[in-house]
């Protein structure tokens, strides 16, 4: 039988309006894959906080325009990509510390970054057997 965590799933993208409510969108497709990857409820516990984290820093500190959000799972490690349009987002801004700590508290790598004049936010968890 395969082993669900080392197949590859995604890239999935999700492109919503920047509104706090749709989380939850976010959070469910999350749970999904990774339950579909063999995560542990712990680990998908944590994907969904670093999910929520991504989503709601793009929303504080974007521009306003809708929010790409990718979803994907390759060599044991769940990872989520935000990126909206922004070419003033301030990766060094003091009110994105707090989303940095949540970050390093549930994720194996974490990164704030412009891109292209898109602010972009990614955050990695990785199945426990690999860290």
């Amino acid at each position: 039988m395969a082993d669900p965590l080392n197949s590859m799933i995604g890239p999935v993208l999700i492109r919503l309006p920047p509104t706090p409510a749709l989380s939850r969108v976010l959070r469910l497709a999350a749970s999904g894959i990774a339950a579909m990857a063999g995560f542990t409820v712990d680990e998908t516990e944590d994907i969904k906080i670093a999910v929520s984290e991504v989503w709601l820093a793009l929303i504080e500190h974007g521009g306003g325009e809708p929010i790409e959000v990718q979803f994907s799972v390759q060599d044991h490690v769940f990872m989520v990509r935000g990126q909206a349009a922004f070419g003033g987002f301030d990766v060094d801004h003091p009110d994105l510390a707090l989303c940095r700590t949540v970050l390093a508290g549930v994720c194996t790598q974490h990164g704030i970054e412009l891109v292209d004049d898109h602010a972009q936010i990614w955050a990695a968890v990785a199945h426990a057997s690999i860290t």
